[in-house]
This record gives C-alpha cells, sequence and structure tokens, in this order.
C-alpha cells in the first residue's frame, strides 16, 4: 500500500486531536459565545445540512460494518462487495451537499467538522479499495482504514457538539452501557 502525503496529518492524529477537544484553535468561542442564538441563515444551514450529515454518518457506519465483518472472518467481504460502492455513493452526495451549503458564521465551526469528515471518509474508503483484500484481516491491514474511519467519526461528533439538530450515537447512553449515572451530552 502506498501513503498518500497530500493528506493532513492533523486529520489523522488522534491523540493531538483528543487533547485539544475538537482540535479548533477558537472551540470555545465558536461553541459557547455563539450558542446564545440561532439566527436565520443558521436554521436554514441546520435544515439544508442535516440530510447530507445523516447520509455521512450512514456512510460512515456502512464502512466500519464492513471492517467488522471482514475482520470476523466473513467470506463474503471483499473489495467489490456492493456496501462499498454503496458507502462512496452516499458519501459522494453527502459532499456535494454539504459542499454546496453556505454556512453562517455561527455554523463555520460545524462546516468545518463536517468538511473534515469527509476528507477522513474519503481517505478510509480510498484505502479500503486499494489495498484490502478483506479475508481474515490481521490488525495492521484494517489499521491505515480504521485511523481515518475513526477520524471522520470524531468529526461528526464534534460536529453534531457544535450546533442543535445533528445527533449520533452516543454508546455511553445504550442499554447495554455499564450501569452508571446518565452522563450529559
Amino acid at each position: 500500500m502506498t501513503l498518500d502525503h497530500s493528506i493532513r496529518p492533523e486529520l489523522l492524529q488522534p491523540e493531538a486531536a483528543e487533547a485539544a477537544g475538537c482540535g479548533c484553535e477558537d472551540h470555545a468561542l465558536l461553541t459557547k459565545d455563539l450558542a446564545a442564538a440561532l439566527d436565520e441563515r443558521t436554521i436554514r444551514y441546520v435544515l439544508e445540512t442535516r440530510p447530507a450529515f445523516e447520509e455521512l454518518r450512514q456512510a460512515v457506519g456502512q464502512l466500519a460494518g464492513m471492517l467488522v465483518l471482514a475482520a470476523a472472518g466473513a467470506k463474503s467481504v471483499t473489495q467489490d462487495h456492493p456496501l462499498f460502492a454503496t458507502a462512496r455513493e452516499t458519501l459522494a452526495r453527502a459532499a456535494d451537499g454539504i459542499r454546496a451549503a453556505r454556512p453562517s458564521p455561527r455554523a463555520a465551526h460545524h462546516h468545518h467538522h463536517l468538511l473534515n469528515a469527509i476528507e477522513t471518509l474519503d481517505i478510509a474508503l480510498k484505502r479500503a479499495s486499494a489495498d484490502m483484500h478483506l479475508h481474515n484481516l490481521q490488525r495492521e491491514r484494517i489499521e491505515p482504514v480504521l485511523a481515518p474511519l475513526q477520524a471522520a467519526y470524531r468529526h461528526l461528533a464534534w460536529a453534531a457538539k457544535a450546533l442543535p439538530g445533528f445527533e449520533i450515537v452516543s454508546f455511553d447512553q445504550a442499554c447495554c452501557a455499564p450501569r452508571q449515572p446518565a452522563l450529559p451530552h
């Protein structure tokens, strides 16, 4: 497998991004000071990008599901599996919708994370189709796909926190999570 050195390394460094919250320089300003009210332009942006956000979330789930099946040794999982094509098509539709959106100043932080989610998911899909022979995957073969996939999911989670109306599954609140007091989102 060859690495694409045009990839921005900060997109794929989870420890650096986690330490900085979402990795944005003005995260506190972007998420707190502007949170007081949603103007008409921001509401229009939310309504316009929510379907694309859902498609992007779906594409992340499709690729993650294929990796789980491959890691479990499913013989039907190949690079030509229809779900990979579906994930690429879903990503393309989501990317078109998100790139066409014109974020308000209040939505700029959210939009930034959606664009980064698109970029990292695209990297994961390209790596999956370029070098993965998906039968009985070893960890070293999964990692090049898993790292950008995890980065895409993190960007979706940060985007979900930046504006109302965008949700992702919170496994710490799931019925199968260890019994502990509920945590605020």
